[in-house]
């Protein structure tokens, strides 16, 4: 499929379609589905598309965080908006991104649990190794009363042993704990802010904003068809032209700002004390910053560019949900106006 060969891969998928079928395991027949969705909406046999596209829901029921399900979204809100019905795009689309952060949120769960153990084992076998030399000391102890001279010293190498193995085992502790909480608060590709952790520092910075009485604004930013280029050059330069759209903006923001990835290709803002004029100059020049660095060394040739929505508290108000909401709605507004734009909401009283 990524040769182009739609028609070979429908031929490969459907003639093992059946044996899998009376293997009756659910998650690969919907992965099978899933795939033959997508080679169907490829090859432009767009009913079939949608037929295996809703097999592969049905066999997944009770899996709606799964990398099948996600995609069998994707191949529906692709057909949709081929066909022309924009609110059923928009709908699958939800339920595409829904899935999607489900199935990236489970994986996360995943590595963070096995992290977890992975800790709680080593501190385990350091508390046993302390254990065994405090025996050790203790042991020596008996025999150093013997000799005075000898004791004395022999304990003072054995304490300096326990400091040093104390130390080392706080210092491996320690960097367990810093180690666990990056991974916890920042995106493993482009090392800002992860989702979770962007809302929850926002949160934090809208209410000291609202005790303060300070505006604040919040951009989203899109990368325009990044799906193509992923398609086209394959994932590694597709990172590399996210982590270096990543460093345009952070070469244009302030220590103060709050910059987290929301989702593949999607990121969001938050600007303290920034006024929605102040916000568009800024959106603007990192919009044209983004346009110059993706296509640098990390990625020749490839023209990238992006799509800001932004969203003001002077409107909103300081609820973050209610932030994202409009400025996702700006977002989209700049996606149909053509892309590689900046929009801002229009809001009643700004009349």
């Amino acid at each position: 499929m990524r040769q182009g060969r739609s028609e070979s891969a429908i031929h490969v998928l459907q003639a093992s379609y059946p044996k899998v079928l009376r293997a009756g395991f659910p998650p690969q027949i919907s992965e099978f589905e899933s795939t033959l969705a997508k080679a169907y909406w490829k090859g432009g046999d767009l009913a079939s598309a949608t037929k295996f596209a809703n097999n592969a829901l049905a066999t997944n029921a009770n899996r709606p965080y799964s990398e099948s399900t996600a995609n069998a979204y994707q191949v529906l809100y692709e057909v949709d908006k081929k066909a022309g019905d924009s609110n059923a795009a928009l709908a699958n689309l939800e339920k595409y991104v829904a899935a999607h952060d489900g199935y990236v949120s489970r994986l996360s769960a995943k590595v963070l649990a096995y992290q977890i153990v992975k800790q709680q084992v080593l501190a385990k076998k350091l508390q046993i190794d302390t254990l065994n030399k405090q025996n050790q000391i203790l042991t020596l102890q008996q025999k150093l009363n013997k000799k005075a001279v000898e004791a004395s010293r022999l304990y003072i190498v054995l304490l300096l042993i326990v400091l040093a193995s104390i130390a080392l085992w706080t210092y491996k502790v320690k960097r367990s704990q810093l180690r666990f909480m990056k991974l916890a608060r920042r995106d493993g590709l482009t090392g800002i802010f992860n989702r979770q952790h962007f809302v929850n520092e926002a949160e934090l910075l809208l209410q000291y904003c609202r005790k303060s009485s300070r505006d604040a604004c919040l951009v989203l930013i899109d990368l325009d068809h990044f799906k193509a280029v992923n398609d086209t050059y394959g994932h590694a330069v597709g990172d590399r032209v996210l982590q270096r759209a990543v460093e345009a903006c952070k070469s244009c923001l302030r220590s103060t700002d709050i910059f987290g990835r929301l989702g593949g290709e999607e990121f969001g803002i938050l600007l303290p004390e920034c006024t929605l004029a102040q916000v568009l100059v800024l959106a603007e020049q990192i919009r044209l910053t983004i346009a110059t660095a993706s296509a640098g060394d990390g990625a020749p040739g490839i023209p990238i560019s992006a799509s800001f929505g932004v969203s003001t508290t002077a409107h909103s108000g300081y609820e973050l949900r209610q932030l994202l909401i409009h400025a996702d709605e700006a977002l989209y507004r700049a996606k149909r106006e053509g892309r590689n734009r900046v929009s801002v909401i229009d809001h009643p009283e700004c009349a």
